[in-house]
């Protein structure tokens, strides 16, 4: 099950060139379509392509099927580059959907509409070009009421003051 509130911080960049040496621990890993700058050597991410988990990212990564598909996104000057965020192997099943519901990169498939965790917010961290830093998924169930059942209640309940002392 996951957390209601999850801090995920990215660190990277890595490139098809050293992709061998990216963490082989459990996490979340980004993949951009982005343009390297050889005079000021710095990466512009140009395009969020896919989110992944897996609990070895170096693995995942380096043997994805989907590695050509990611390929022929990128146009003259391009290249692919990763990020790596750590995640708590329990949680990687609802982290990237929660990634992948807020974000819908063009190369990971289709997403759900419904998220089956419950309700989560996510505060992200580090290299997060083209990600929201931080944003709610699902909805939590509190007192029996649901995230939003309980903002229209408190609505209703507001209402109902101003109409009873005005």
């Amino acid at each position: 099950m996951a957390v209601p509130h999850v801090n995920i911080r990215f660190s990277g960049y890595w490139s098809d060139f050293n992709i061998g040496l990216m963490p082989r621990r459990p996490g979340l890993f980004c993949v951009y379509r982005a343009r390297f700058d050889d005079l000021d050597k710095t990466t512009t991410m140009l395009e969020l392509l896919h989110v992944g988990a897996s609990a070895n990212v170096h693995q995942s990564v380096s043997q994805h099927r989907d590695h050509g598909r990611w390929r022929t996104r990128l146009g003259p000057g391009e290249s692919l580059s990763f990020s790596f965020g750590s995640v708590a192997e329990d949680d990687l099943a609802a982290c990237e959907l929660a990634m992948l519901m807020r974000h819908r990169p063009p190369l990971s498939g289709s997403v759900p509409d419904h998220f089956p965790f419950g309700g989560m917010t996510v505060s992200l961290d580090g290299r997060t070009p083209l990600l929201d830093r931080q944003f709610t998924v699902g909805t939590a169930t509190v007192g029996g009421f649901s995230g939003r059942g309980s903002a229209w209640l408190r609505r209703g309940i507001e209402r109902l003051r101003t109409s009873v002392s005005g």
